[in-house]
């Protein structure tokens, strides 16, 4: 499955209007990548939150720091 195209003028617009979305991180150009765990993940960014987390993207949930530990095999 590939991510909805981010550009970055689309990131700069919703960061900009304080959006509650979870956005591809580093400006829109994070990609998917597969954990240790196997687990397909994106690194995103939410503006309203001001915070970073994965997506997985099997499930489509948002990760805790604890789950995303778990999922890239640190823990």
């Amino acid at each position: 499955m590939t991510p909805h195209p981010m550009t970055l003028n689309t990131f700069k617009f919703a960061v900009a209007c304080n959006a509650d979305v979870w956005l591809p991180a580093h400006g829109g150009t994070e990609t998917e990548f597969t954990a240790r765990t196997g687990k397909r993940l994106l690194y995103c960014y939410n503006p309203r939150l001001g915070r970073h987390a994965y997506l997985d993207l099997g499930s489509d949930i948002i990760l805790t720091d604890e789950e995303a530990l778990v999922a890239l095999g640190y823990v």
